[in-house]
């Protein structure tokens, strides 16, 4: 479990309330915040069936790590019939950062 000075210096950047931290759970959250500016961008495709028949999704995901030490994500597609979408969410829980830095580490 991380000490008490380290959750007093971490919650002063992130919200860890509820938060049980391990030692590697303190490691991320402390490369995070050192870590403002940073962004990982990761592009995709993929084949898919609707009602219309066989389609092909292109996808972007981008995460960047915000000057008041949150994290947005955000999402956006085009399929090869012209349909396409966006989302942009701010993450701010400890907990949600962790996992998305242990899923996309090269964004420290």
């Amino acid at each position: 479990m991380a000490t008490r000075e380290e959750r007093d210096y971490l919650s002063q950047y992130i919200d860890i309330a509820g938060s049980h931290l391990n030692d590697s759970d303190v490691e991320w959250l402390m490369r995070f915040i050192n870590s403002v500016g940073n962004r990982h961008t990761e592009e995709g495709s993929f084949d898919s069936w609707s009602s219309d028949g066989k389609y092909t999704r292109n996808w972007v995901k981008e995460y960047i790590i915000e000057s008041d030490y949150s994290l947005t994500s955000n999402y956006s597609y085009e399929d090869d019939d012209g349909t396409s979408g966006s989302y942009s969410e701010n993450i701010t829980n400890a907990r949600d950062i962790i996992n998305i830095i242990r899923e996309n580490p090269n964004l420290l």
